[in-house]
C-alpha cells in the first residue's frame, strides 16, 4: 500500500524497500543493504520541501481510518470472504484499496491547496497537478462529507474552502 501511495504521490514507489528476512540471514541481509543503497543513490535525495505537499496528504491518507481499516481486513476477506459470504480474489481487493487510496490522497491534497489559500477549482488543479473535473468530482463528495465548504462566487468563480 505505501508503494503505491508513494507511486501516486509521484514520489516514486522505488525509494521503499520491504524485504522479509530471518535473524539467520546474515549474508542476504547483507546483500538487500548493498542492493537498497545502489538503488537508492541511482535514484537521487528526495527534495522534501517540493514534494511537502504531497508528503502531506500522503501522512493524512495512511492516518484515514477507512484505508487503514480496508488494509486491515485484506487477508480476512481474500481468504474467507466479506460479511456476505462472496469470495474475493486478492487482485479484486487490491484494485478496490487502489482506487480508495487514490481518492484520499486527491481528497488530501485539495483539503491542503484550500488551506493554503487557494479556493477555485482552477487554482486548485495548477497546485496539485489534478485535472479540473477530478477536483469538482471530489469536491462534491468532500462537500458532502463536511470537509469543504462552498464559499460564494468571486468573480463569476466558485470559491471554496476547506473545513
Amino acid at each position: 500500500m505505501t508503494q503505491r501511495l508513494l507511486d501516486v504521490a509521484g514520489i516514486g514507489k522505488d525509494r521503499l524497500h520491504l524485504e522479509w528476512l530471518s535473524s539467520a540471514e546474515a549474508q542476504r541481509f547483507a546483500d538487500i543493504a548493498r542492493k537498497t543503497v545502489a538503488a537508492v543513490k541511482a535514484i537521487g535525495p528526495l527534495d522534501q520541501d517540493a514534494f511537502r505537499m504531497q508528503l502531506d496528504a500522503a501522512q493524512l491518507t495512511v492516518d484515514n481510518e477507512a484505508v487503514r481499516w480496508l488494509v486491515g481486513k485484506e487477508l480476512t476477506i481474500t481468504s474467507k470472504g466479506d460479511v456476505y459470504g462472496r469470495s474475493w480474489d486478492e487482485t479484486k481487493y487490491e484494485e478496490v484499496l487502489d482506487h480508495a487510496l487514490e481518492r484520499e490522497y486527491h481528497n488530501n491534497l485539495i483539503i491542503l491547496a484550500m488551506k493554503e489559500g487557494y479556493t477555485s477549482v482552477r487554482e486548485i488543479s495548477k497546485r496539485t497537478g489534478l485535472a479540473v473535473l477530478r477536483i469538482s468530482y471530489l469536491l462534491a463528495d468532500l462537500e458532502r462529507t463536511g470537509r469543504a465548504e462552498f464559499r460564494g462566487m468571486t468573480d463569476s468563480t466558485a470559491a471554496f474552502a476547506a473545513r
